[in-house]
């Protein structure tokens, strides 16, 4: 079972869900690969939780 006192840095600063101190506001997020993409690579995921400001 996950535990609730990890953090969430973000740099992504377009992101509406991003903090001035650099953490995101969520208490979760989803990574997703993009565009079904199994490559391996580390561009291979995504913050599927992004949402524009």
């Amino acid at each position: 079972m996950p535990t609730k006192n990890q953090s969430i840095l973000c740099d992504v600063t377009s992101c509406q869900h991003h903090a001035e101190d650099g953490m995101c506001r969520l208490e979760s997020i989803k990574v997703a690969p993009r565009n079904q993409c199994h490559s391996g690579k580390c561009d291979e995921s995504e913050c599927a939780s992004y949402h524009a400001k």
